[in-house]
């Protein structure tokens, strides 16, 4: 492991549990196709992105989470629901920055992704 991937799973650990970190570590559903990919996303996602200094973990998760939300990516907003309740985020901070994105993607895709919220909120509960 070189620098980069260390302090990106260091990162890492900051928005999931110990457990999720070893799966994302140990496991790669795309080595088949893309053997480079996790590697990419922990080096250069984690390591580089994610590790700057500027904002706090809670604040980075909302932006993550708002980001993949405008992309229409479902298992993406998902999952970083997930981290960023782990990170800290309250559901009302999570609905509220999703609500803020009315105007600018439409109703359809906030609602879309509060569906996708309020089932990581009854799964957490």
């Amino acid at each position: 492991m070189n620098e980069r991937f260390t302090k990106g799973i260091e990162t890492i650990k900051q928005y999931v549990t110990e457990e999720d970190a070893a799966r994302m570590i140990g496991s790669d559903a795309l080595a088949d196709v893309a053997p480079d990919l996790r590697k990419m996303i922990i080096e250069f996602a984690y390591g580089d992105v994610y590790a700057r200094p500027g904002l706090d973990t809670k604040s980075r998760a909302l932006v993550v989470i708002t980001a993949v939300v405008t992309q229409g990516a479902a298992p993406q907003t998902k999952t970083h629901i997930q981290r960023g309740l782990h990170a800290g985020l309250t559901q009302t901070e999570i609905v509220e920055a999703l609500l803020q994105l009315v105007p600018y993607i439409g109703f359809p895709s906030v609602q879309n992704a509060l569906t996708i919220a309020q089932q990581v909120f009854t799964e957490k509960n």
